[in-house]
């Protein structure tokens, strides 16, 4: 039999095709033996180490210092194509802040306020942005992305007099609604600032408060950091307490303002965080989750086993659950679940 030059494309085809399978099969296989985790995670982990590694090597303060010489960069947010689909965008700009709506195409009762992480220095990024799109598509909410000043043009009081009179602004133009905070990173610590600082002034808390990966404490004082320097892809105590001296202007970097694990928790009403075992911010995540109990706070703590920073951003099976649990939270379908107990150290 004679085989066309079709067949033997098809022949080559169909090899390379069964072999991508077997190499995917195996990387699967060594991602569930070595990690425990799905394959999806282990591919996101090397590809952010091998990010890093070809990074120029430069010290975190230079950089910082190049960051300041220049003009400061405008921040924007740019929502996935379909977007529109499903809900309507809104940029506002007033007293130097630029804020996006994201208002779903019908009424909502809930109101989502989104603080973006970057390290205090970067804004929204397309994976927040994903992120928002899916919890919006899902549960209907109306969410709220302010784009607050960054370092090293900006210190950490400009930005937190605009967020917090942001929050205010919509509490009062939302009577009765549920009214959301959530944040990740960086912006989940300024989310528990703003928190912290509602109880201060005795303003209602938010219903839920939503924390992803949160950066609680810009000092890096913890001793148990160090156990997980080795494993974290992405950050190094190093170049973040560089990045939160500069975020801190003249203010001490314990203050509470910077540092929220150091404030008094006991006025806030429901937090979740959610954290992976391998980044350096799981001892400080653990040890706020602790404080929280002991502050008779209601507070759950997931911890993503063999995760990495952010994890609900991950385009993969653990990612995706974490997903569905925060649009239960958002959607208020949690039922009755007892706090999680103290983090085990």
């Amino acid at each position: 039999m004679i085989m066309t030059a079709r067949d033997r494309t098809l022949k080559i085809v169909a090899g390379a095709m069964a072999g991508a399978g077997l190499v995917a099969g195996a990387f699967s296989a060594f991602s569930h033996l070595r990690y425990r985790r799905s394959a999806l995670a282990t591919l996101s982990e090397y590809g952010t180490r091998t990010m890093r590694l070809m990074s120029p090597r430069i010290s975190f303060t230079d950089r910082i210092a190049r960051m300041a010489s220049r003009p400061e960069p405008r921040r924007d947010m740019a929502f996935p194509i379909w977007s529109r689909l499903f809900y309507d965008v809104e940029r506002r700009e007033g007293d130097g802040m630029p804020v996006y709506y994201a208002r779903p195409h019908s009424p909502s009762d809930i109101v989502v306020i989104y603080i973006h992480g970057g390290g205090y220095i970067a804004t929204a990024s397309l994976g927040q942005a994903l992120l928002i799109d899916d919890l919006a598509r899902a549960t209907g909410a109306e969410f709220i992305v302010p784009l607050y000043p960054l370092a090293p043009h900006h210190t950490w009081e400009e930005a937190h007099r605009l967020v917090l009179d942001l929050y205010l602004r919509t509490l009062e133009e939302n009577p009765g609604k549920r009214v959301i905070l959530m944040g990740d990173s960086a912006g989940g610590g300024l989310a528990l600032v703003i928190a912290l600082s509602l109880a201060e002034r005795g303003v209602r808390q938010p219903d839920e408060l939503i924390l992803l990966s949160p950066w609680v404490d810009i000092t890096h004082t913890n001793p148990d950091i160090a156990h997980y320097a080795d494993v974290d892809p992405l950050m190094e105590p190093g170049p973040l307490t560089a990045v939160g001296e500069s975020w801190a202007g003249g203010t001490p970097t314990s203050d509470w303002h910077l540092s929220p694990i150091n404030g008094d928790l006991s006025a806030l009403h429901r937090v979740t965080t959610f954290v992976g075992s391998r980044e350096i911010f799981l001892p400080d995540n653990a040890l706020l989750h602790d404080r929280l109990v002991e502050a008779g706070v209601h507070s759950d703590l997931h911890v993503g086993e063999n995760l990495n920073h952010v994890y609900p951003m991950l385009p993969a099976p653990e990612g995706r659950r974490a997903r569905h649990e925060i649009i239960r939270i958002i959607s208020d379908r949690r039922g009755s679940r007892a706090p999680t107990p103290p983090a085990a150290r």
